[in-house]
């Protein structure tokens, strides 16, 4: 297991900034994710931590020591991608031992590694097939497995799950989960899908344009979120977002008004949908809207309304909740639910002020 340090990476590709300043510490034994949008720079973090690509500026630490130009091969990491990356003339056998290769183990010492490592994800019936052979869930246990047998300080994931199908997601999502708390080992995953990064990080650590926004345990992610991008990029459904503006102590934005106590200026406030409820049209500073569209999930239905010719909100409804496109409803928030972010999308403070 490894300690890792990112101190104020810098990665450019000609005129792009991939990454930019980038520092955080993954402690021994942790299981990070790096999450964000396609070309927001968790890739080229992971491939900076893997020795793949060399920083423009900054240093990767490994317990302590600076393996900034130490070659990917003698960081001791190892990594499973998207694409299983199996060599398609070996067997599956043969694509585990090929991580011993140059270990400089006895045979027997390499034959109790790959029992040990067949046992654990139980792909004993597949250890005689070619990868052509095996279905994506498959390719991707023997994958794992290829990494796993080396006792890597580091596991590194790119995505392995992002092109198998919702069910074999869900089984092999908690599988990893499941094998790295065994394991104990150091992990870091890039994705981005939000269900993975809630359900198997440790922490996450959120990326934009580079940066990274904030870090910090999924539950303090989701209901503690420090910039406007998090807050909505976090969230199924996602937040709903109102700009507005912050005036004599009341944010006000598409006829929707909340107390304040936040600084004078324009402002987006933040609502969740299940903080949002429809309520009778004589509670104060409520919302009129109209019903666009009415989405079943089973468990909860989700309400989709106009609030007007741009703007629309989502609001999580019972299941037998009964409404007409077009119908005019009127919403209301949970005051003490709400976020309130500034002009440059940092979080400010905000206090429902108490009635006089």
């Amino acid at each position: 297991m490894a300690r890792i340090e990112l101190q104020q990476l810098h990665k450019t590709f000609g005129s792009l900034a991939a990454v930019q300043e980038l520092g955080l510490e993954i402690a021994e034994g942790e299981f990070l994710v790096l999450l964000g949008p396609s070309g927001c720079g968790k890739t080229t973090t992971l491939n900076m931590i893997a020795g793949l690509e060399a920083p423009t500026s900054g240093r990767v630490l490994f317990d302590g020591r600076d393996v900034t130009k130490v070659l990917a091969y003698h960081r001791n990491v190892a990594m499973v991608f998207q694409s299983s990356l199996l060599y398609p003339h070996l067997s599956a056998r043969r694509n585990i031992e090929t991580s011993l290769r140059h270990s400089g183990l006895g045979r027997a010492d390499r034959d109790r590694r790959i029992a040990d490592v067949v046992r654990m994800l139980e792909i004993d019936p597949l250890l005689d097939k070619l990868p052509s052979q095996l279905s994506g869930g498959e390719r991707q246990r023997v994958a794992t497995a290829k990494a796993i047998v080396r006792e890597p300080a580091a596991f590194l994931l790119d995505e392995p799950l992002s092109a198998l199908d919702a069910a074999l997601r869900l089984s092999l999502r908690s599988e990893i989960a499941n094998l790295q708390k065994r394991l104990g080992t150091t992990t870091v995953l890039v994705t981005h899908d939000q269900i993975e990064a809630m359900t198997m990080g440790d922490r996450i650590a959120v990326m934009s344009n580079g940066r990274l926004e904030q870090i910090g345990t999924p539950d303090q992610i989701y209901n503690d979120p420090a910039t406007l991008f998090v807050a909505g990029f976090l969230g199924a459904p996602p937040m709903n977002l109102i700009a507005g503006e912050v005036e004599a102590g009341c944010f006000r934005g598409i006829g929707f008004s909340l107390p304040v106590t936040a600084p004078t200026g324009p402002a987006t406030l933040g609502v969740r949908p299940q903080d949002v409820r429809v309520v009778a049209s004589e509670v104060q500073g409520a919302l009129v809207a109209r019903v666009f569209a009415l989405e079943h999930l089973g468990r909860e239905s989700v309400l989709i309304v106009e609030a007007d010719k741009s703007t629309k909100l989502r609001v999580l409804v019972p299941p037998s909740f009964g409404a007409r496109v077009g119908e005019r409803l009127f919403l209301a928030a949970d005051p003490e639910r709400c976020l309130l972010f500034g002009a440059e999308g940092m979080r400010l403070p905000l206090h429902p002020a108490v009635p006089g």
